[in-house]
């Protein structure tokens, strides 16, 4: 493409050696990935300054820099200065790409919690109508015909990346992509050249205030998916109005929106909830017209099941009905294909064993996603049952939550043993401090082990027979980082890997 054509809409403030001819091929924010015809932007990061890296990336051959500093009297090179280089590098993506998000439908999902499973719920349920729809996120990219995950890094990838995912899916065929959209993404411009079908909030709670700031902060960057890029591109909401800022999304959304939640305001209303051992049960009442004319309105009752465990995975479920009912499929198609929905990775995910324990990896690693899974887990367990909880806490991250983990842990389980979980380059024994900050020291017992490996063999040794454990902030993650180095590590592997020694070996009973 013609850097004239390129440029066309963005507001340039200078520009050096410019030729409007030139052939741009590639746009990239990272000097490492320079190929002939690139175009470096320079994007001032939380951890580096792109601007520093520019006369690497003029050396390997890029052909025009995009920055936001005044350009200097006795600067070599073509460049262009831009007030803000973040959204003009997503723009610049997408119309590189040719807007590939206007070749197939593109729903985001953003929250604190439950983004991945409403995700992979509504990828299921697309697919299992006939659909070819994608997934992305956390766990990485699911395309529509694959049931492994390629991954990615980055929960919603830099902007360039995403476009050239984005094109690849539509190139293949793709009808849907569904992709968690971070707050991270959203405060970075990261999806500003993606056009949106339609969008889900979940909930807000206490994550990420070490690079939002506050409360109010991280909860603006979460809205603007709704206020800012859905109302540009004209797409629907799905919003949880049992949440307050939900509730306050709705009100300021003035596009199709399906609100859901228990109030007999919200258009898909949720009662009769059981949470049960054998997995879900709820109802569901569609109300007040936001649905395609093509639905069968006579019918806006149904009785659902799904074989996932945990309250809170009724309002995933039902998230993933509104988009699903939106793009058109019926209550029916809906009811089915809950039903065969198995599980999550590392979301409340059972481990199997012989020795009569029931344990569980889950991700939850903010507060109230603790606090969450712990109530799933007490609302199932039996009399005289006990639940016992690994958690830890990540370094070089929101210390703040730290205590209230603690918390949420003590009060809710039987016993706790607190350990390390990717402690970075943070001392892994001070986050431990940071946590027993939270913990009451006339509670219920906790136990404190470092390693850990030693505190998942330590709560799996010290359950008897029917309790309940629970392995909790890792999930999915097979990697522990270590300072500067990621090892190898899952939370699932090490509990398979004690229950096979512990076929060879006395347990207690």
């Amino acid at each position: 493409m013609r850097l004239d054509d390129l440029l066309v809409g963005i507001d340039v403030q200078d520009m050096r050696e410019i030729y409007p001819d030139m052939e741009v091929t590639a746009i990239t924010a990272d000097s490492r990935k320079i190929v002939p015809g690139s175009v470096f932007v320079a994007i001032s990061g939380t951890g580096a300054d792109g601007h520093d890296y520019i006369p690497q990336a003029l050396a390997a051959g890029a052909t025009v820099v995009i920055q936001s500093r005044p350009v200097a009297p006795d600067t070599v090179g073509s460049i262009i200065r831009v007030r803000e280089t973040r959204e003009v590098y997503a723009l610049l993506s997408a119309k590189l790409a040719d807007y590939p998000s206007r070749r197939l439908r593109v729903i985001g999902v953003t929250g604190t919690n439950g983004k991945t499973s409403t995700t992979l719920i509504a990828r299921h349920l697309l697919n299992f109508a006939g659909y070819r729809a994608a997934a992305l996120g956390t766990l990485g990219l699911l395309r529509h015909d694959s049931t492994e995950y390629e991954q990615r890094g980055l929960t919603t990838p830099d902007a360039s990346d995403l476009q050239r995912i984005i094109r690849d899916l539509a190139d293949h065929g793709t009808t849907h992509l569904i992709m968690e959209v971070s707050s991270h993404a959203l405060d970075q411009h990261r999806v500003s050249g993606v056009e949106f079908t339609g969008a889900v909030f979940t909930n807000i709670s206490q994550d990420h205030f070490d690079y939002h700031g506050t409360l109010d902060a991280y909860i603006d960057a979460k809205s603007s998916l709704f206020t800012q890029h859905l109302v540009r591109s004209g797409g629907y909401a799905v919003i949880n109005t049992d949440d307050e800022a939900g509730l306050d999304i709705a009100r300021r959304f003035n596009g199709i929106s399906a609100t859901f939640g228990s109030s007999p305001a919200c258009n898909l209303v949720v009662f009769n909830t059981e949470n049960r051992v054998e997995g879900l049960r709820w109802e569901l009442v569609l109300k007040n017209g936001v649905w395609p004319s093509t639905r069968d309105e006579k019918i806006n009752h149904g009785k659902f099941t799904s074989p996932l465990v945990g309250r809170y995975n009724i309002y995933n479920c039902v998230g993933a009905t509104g988009v699903a009912l939106l793009e058109g499929l019926s209550l029916a198609q809906v009811i089915d294909g809950l039903a065969a929905f198995a599980h999550v990775p590392g979301r409340l995910q059972a481990v199997p064993n012989d020795q009569g324990r029931f344990v569980f990896v889950d991700y939850a690693h903010t507060p109230d996603a603790l606090e969450n899974v712990l109530a799933a887990l007490d609302e199932i367990r039996r009399p005289n049952v006990r639940i016992i909880t690994v958690i830890g806490c990540g370094g070089d991250r929101d210390a703040g939550k730290r205590p209230l983990m603690g918390r949420a842990a003590q009060s809710a389980s039987d016993v706790t043993v607190i350990t390390s979980d990717n402690p970075r380059t943070e001392d892994p024994d001070k986050i431990i401090d940071d946590i027993y900050t939270g913990i009451d020291p006339r509670g219920k017992p906790t136990e404190r082990v470092p390693d850990r490996r030693q505190a998942i063999r330590r709560a799996l040794t010290i359950a008897q027979r029917g309790d309940i454990v629970l392995v909790a902030g890792k999930g999915h993650e097979d990697y522990q980082i270590l300072g500067e180095r990621t090892i190898h590590f899952s939370d699932i592997e090490e509990v398979e890997a004690y229950y096979n020694a512990a076929n060879e070996l006395p347990l207690m009973k």
